[in-house]
């Protein structure tokens, strides 16, 4: 009887490959020890979320985003983001990352007039109503990809969601222009689920979202409105409101109660943009 050849492979997985080359690398600089391991395991985890083995400088700042949506410190991701420019040097490519100040500050946001001009240019009605319900409802990327239908009530005008970072339940607010659009968007929704839940939100192939398709979705139609400032989905759907709502004069208490900030510090961050509204009402009620 002959035998048949058993079909696999037994080559080394090219992550661990490029992982060990990287050690040696960082060794060959005289890296110390421990912020080698450090290193290399950041970069694992990075090269495990891209799942390619040459990702763009996009892939990248997909990661970075990634690592804001689920809470991480800023001087993590800054950490992050070292390795992982490390990483690309030993490949001869320079990726640049926008690094995150040490102060307690938004690095950037984007104004009123940019979020209209993002939103002028959608004309699917599906990626309207995403980018419309995650803006009013100031989501994170994780919880945009977990909404089922039944977390929505457009009469109350509110959204119920599972946070991103802490797994609490939150009950949001939405605008009367975020739930006119839901409700276009449902009325053209085909019926689908997946695992036995109503998304509310999937891909064109049936697949529910991710926090890559949601990325890659801003970068596209901020390039469409001609915005140049970087910022993915993190920037648009959480810093913009904010500090927006700062700008227009909003208490920081409410603020923090809408972003859900567990520290009424990291509200804080966004004070410094009031100087403006604060000039304005100034003006307003100092008179002799």
């Amino acid at each position: 009887m002959s035998r048949q050849r058993i079909k696999t492979t037994w080559k080394i997985p090219s992550e661990d490959v490029s992982l060990r080359k990287f050690a040696g690398y960082l060794r060959d600089k005289g890296i110390r020890t421990s912020t080698l391991d450090s290193y290399v395991l950041r970069v694992g985890r990075y090269l495990k979320f891209c799942d390619q083995e040459h990702p763009s400088q996009e892939t990248g700042q997909t990661f970075r985003d990634h690592l804001m949506d689920n809470g991480l410190s800023r001087s993590s991701i800054n950490n992050y983001c070292f390795a992982i420019r490390q990483f690309h040097r030993m490949q001869g490519l320079d990726f640049e990352f926008a690094f995150l100040k040490p102060h307690n500050e938004i690095p950037y946001y984007f104004t009123a007039d940019e979020v209209n001009r993002i939103f002028d240019e959608i004309r699917n009605i599906k990626h309207l109503a995403i980018f419309k319900t995650a803006f009013f409802a100031c989501l994170r990327a994780s919880e945009i990809c977990n909404l089922d239908i039944k977390d929505l009530d457009l009469d109350r005008l509110t959204i119920r969601v599972v946070e991103g970072k802490g797994g609490k339940n939150a009950v949001l607010y939405l605008s009367e222009d975020a739930a006119s659009t839901l409700r276009d968007y449902l009325a053209v929704r085909p019926a689908h689920k997946i695992d036995g839940r109503n998304p509310l939100f999937f891909s064109d192939f049936g697949a529910r979202i991710d926090r890559r398709d949601i990325h890659r979705l801003v970068v596209s139609y901020k390039k469409r409105a001609d915005i140049n400032k970087p910022g993915g989905a993190h920037v648009l759907f959480r810093h913009t409101p904010a500090s927006i709502m700062v700008q227009n004069g909003c208490d920081l208490l409410t603020i923090q109660q809408v972003m859900r900030h567990n520290d009424i510090q990291t509200t804080m961050r966004y004070l410094h943009l009031a100087d403006e509204s604060k000039r304005e009402r100034y003006d307003q009620f100092l008179k002799l």
